[in-house]
């Protein structure tokens, strides 16, 4: 037989320990999504909303991206953003920072290739009102083209892949 465990609230045994998940938001993108502006440019599905029900909570935002490209000395980057605000990025601001930062090698195959790149971080927005995060990205250097979710010949005997973005309410 099923049972069902029905709380309204959690408490730790000492003050100070009450940390557990107040809510989940999941999304995921399968979107085949072609990139080549040299200007930071929104993901395609990469976008996810959570109205937090405390301001002292903490938001833990895990991505995943899966990335292919096209030409060889393409340098490319990624950056979280929490609404407009760049976070989980370095800090130099003379460089365009962000938690992706990568050069394409089409040599011996990595053309064929789709990298995936992971990013996890525990965020303050202090807030109850409802909060984005997204990924964006953007070419550096080389013109040519990368692709969200796919390598860049996308054949058909070659697999494809999602990318998601998840964020977890951490009560404080």
């Amino acid at each position: 037989t099923m049972s069902t465990l029905r709380v309204d609230n959690i408490q730790g045994q000492t003050s100070g320990t009450n940390r557990y998940v107040v809510q989940v938001i999941y999304a995921e993108t399968a979107t085949l999504q072609s990139l080549t502006s040299t200007s930071y440019t929104d993901l395609t599905g990469m976008t996810a909303t959570i109205t937090p029900v405390s301001s002292s909570n903490k938001i833990l935002v895990q991505v995943c991206l899966n990335i292919g490209h096209q030409n060889a000395g393409m340098n490319i980057s990624c950056r979280l953003l929490r609404d407009s605000t760049s976070i989980f990025a370095g800090e130099d601001t003379s460089n365009k920072q962000g938690f992706i930062q990568t050069e394409c090698n089409v040599a011996s195959g990595y053309q064929y290739e789709i990298k995936n790149f992971t990013a996890t971080t525990l965020d303050a927005p202090s807030t109850t009102s409802a909060t984005t995060y997204k990924v964006q990205g953007l070419i550096n250097t080389a013109a040519g083209t990368w692709y969200m979710n796919r390598n860049h010949s996308n054949a058909s005997d070659q697999g494809n892949t999602k990318s998601s973005i998840t964020l977890l309410e951490i009560a404080q």
